[in-house]
């Protein structure tokens, strides 16, 4: 799984809207919370060859609309739960797809082991539930999702959350992992809600160089 405001001009001929810079839409370390460090993700800013939507599975046509992305990590040596922050642009009216696709992903994933067929591929099923935050932005998605199956030959068990939210040309996703299911949700809804505040302003501060 790997979301700023584009003004467009509107008189005939004349410039087109910049793509947004999405490095000063991630969120700062502090927006996150106090000891939190940005780490650097490898292949954070490619678009060619990385998957951006892959809740419950791949697919999601709005991948081809896709400009530019960024996502970085966020971690604290003091607490279990890390953050990741997924920002990219697309164009035409992509971002919006992007929501509708996650929207409806969300609810008609099947509670049932999604199998490729491939010999050794995991064997999962996925158990999507939707979580609200009326601090974020209009038509947002945030979900816990608990992944149970086989990964490996081994049994697995984990519990995620993901927040998605959309702003003109700009979709945001924030996701978390490790720690208690109750930590990882009061975390990232509050990094969300700085998401937020972050896509609404269009990204006005600088981004602070991640940590290798």
């Amino acid at each position: 799984m790997r979301i700023v405001l584009a003004i467009a001009a509107v008189a005939v001929g004349g410039p087109a809207a910049a793509t947004p810079d999405v490095s000063r839409l991630v969120l700062q370390p502090a927006q996150v919370a106090k000891g939190y460090v940005m780490l650097a993700q490898k292949g954070g800013k490619l678009v060619k060859g990385q998957v951006t939507l892959n809740l419950c599975g791949t697919g999601y046509t709005s991948e081809r609309f896709r400009t530019t992305r960024l996502q970085v990590n966020y971690a604290n040596r003091a607490a279990p739960v890390a953050i990741s922050n997924e920002v990219v642009t697309y164009r035409t009216d992509g971002a919006a797809q992007a929501m509708r696709e996650v929207t409806r992903r969300v609810a008609t994933c099947p509670h049932k082991p999604i199998d490729s067929g491939a010999v050794g591929a995991p064997k999962l099923t996925f158990k999507l539930t939707r979580i609200s935050d009326p601090r974020l932005l209009k038509g947002y998605v945030a979900v816990r999702v608990v992944v149970t199956g086989i990964f490996q030959g081994k049994p697995v068990t984990q519990t995620t959350y993901a927040v998605y939210q959309q702003r003109g040309s700009v979709l945001s996703g924030i996701y978390s992992f490790g720690g208690s299911s109750a930590a990882q949700r009061k975390l990232i809804l509050h990094a969300a809600e700085a998401s937020a505040q972050n896509l609404r302003r269009g990204g006005s501060g600088a981004l602070s160089a991640p940590t290798a």
